[in-house]
């Protein structure tokens, strides 16, 4: 059994918008890094990435080094800078082949944040630099697939962007649980999702701060990085699966990322519970009508439908029981500083799964999700 990791990361450091990687026009306002003692952030349109103090904290791995020197925050990952950074491909094998995993798809660190600027064309021009770095970094190298950053602020610019990842060798594109403070079934993002389906990548709906207006009720990072962070991926199901979007597209493959599985059961049940609600008051009023043909779970049942597991999800037999052993992904979310090492391995020794779902999590359903 081969294991592929679902969802892995690396974290960007000043290479990633350099010359060879960002618009020209936009060479003026590439993200810079700065350091104050011992921590290392991002300037971009003079605002400092990450946020760890007052409203709407956040925090994120990247950047990795303070003058040449590792932040306190990366000095306490064991893993190499050369792996960290993506710098060499080897030194990243490496960590892989120490923890059983075969083949990964990596995803971004700095765009787990938005907005990172309120120009959308800059907006663009961040995420294309970062995909042509990727490009250059991996490539469609054999072991080391990745997704790549897309900016829906803009969607003409994202459309170009899908099409560019797709030739540079992508095997899915990030997107957030909203788009700032819109929800994902706006109908102005149907050209991107139909790009994504003419282009055969998987969309992945990957946790990260995408909502300023729920972002800025918090200022500890403790529930900071719960209810803001992960809330956004069921909030981006729920609109998905409600939208029409799965009918008008039904090609269109996507999975819900790091947020773990255990919420799945909740969000299909009440969506499930309020449907015949939905269908009642749209006789009174049309416009409340359901728009979705088909309840969240049959959507799911189709097959086109993906959630990560965390390993240590207590539930995951249950959510096994409710969406089928072909919907579930492994997601070892490494380089991570709060991830489980030997996640790989946890995953394959619980007594609570049989050896049938263990094939399907670890290799089969990745496999497919991705077109691997």
């Amino acid at each position: 059994m081969l294991v592929i990791d679902a969802d892995a990361h690396v974290e960007e450091h000043e290479a990633t918008f350099g010359d060879a990687y960002l618009d020209p026009a936009f060479r003026a306002q590439r993200p810079r890094q700065v350091g104050l003692d011992d921590t290392a952030y991002w300037v971009i349109e003079d605002q400092l990435f990450p946020r760890r103090v007052g409203r709407g904290a956040h925090n994120l791995g990247s950047p990795t080094t303070v003058q040449g020197r590792r932040t306190w925050f990366t000095a306490t990952k064991p893993e190499t800078l050369e792996s960290i950074e993506l710098r060499t491909p080897e030194a990243r094998l490496q960590d892989m082949d120490a923890e059983g995993i075969d083949v990964a798809v990596v995803y971004p660190g700095l765009f787990l944040v938005h907005p990172l600027t309120i120009n959308p064309r800059f907006g663009t021009a961040l995420c294309a630099a970062y995909n042509r770095w990727m490009s250059d970094k991996l490539g469609s190298h054999e072991r080391l697939r990745w997704a790549a950053a897309v900016n829906l602020d803009d969607v003409p610019g994202a459309v170009e962007v899908v099409r560019e990842g797709r030739r540079l060798g992508a095997v899915a594109v990030m997107v957030l649980g909203t788009v700032g403070d819109r929800l994902l079934d706006d109908p102005a993002l149907l050209p991107f999702y139909e790009a994504m389906a003419a282009e055969d990548l998987a969309l992945a709906v990957h946790v990260g701060w995408s909502c300023p207006s729920i972002s800025n009720l918090y200022s500890d990072l403790y529930v900071g990085t719960v209810i803001p962070f992960l809330m956004p991926v069921a909030m981006g199901f729920a609109a998905l699966v409600t939208s029409g979007v799965l009918d008008r597209l039904p090609e269109l493959r996507v999975g819900f990322l790091e947020a773990g599985c255990e919420w799945v059961h909740y969000m299909v049940h009440r969506l499930d519970h309020r449907y015949t609600f939905a269908e009642l008051m749209g006789k009174r009023w049309p416009e409340q009508a359901p728009r979705a043909a088909c309840r969240p779970l049959e959507y799911i049942r189709r097959g086109n439908l993906y959630f990560a597991t965390e390993v240590e999800d207590v539930l995951l037999p249950q959510v096994i029981e409710l969406v089928g052993e072909e919907q579930i992904v492994f997601g070892s979310d490494m380089l991570h500083g709060d991830r489980e090492p030997f996640a790989a391995k946890i995953l394959r020794e619980r007594s609570d799964l049989s050896e049938s779902s263990k094939q399907k999590i670890l290799e089969a359903n990745p496999r497919r999700l991705y077109r691997l």
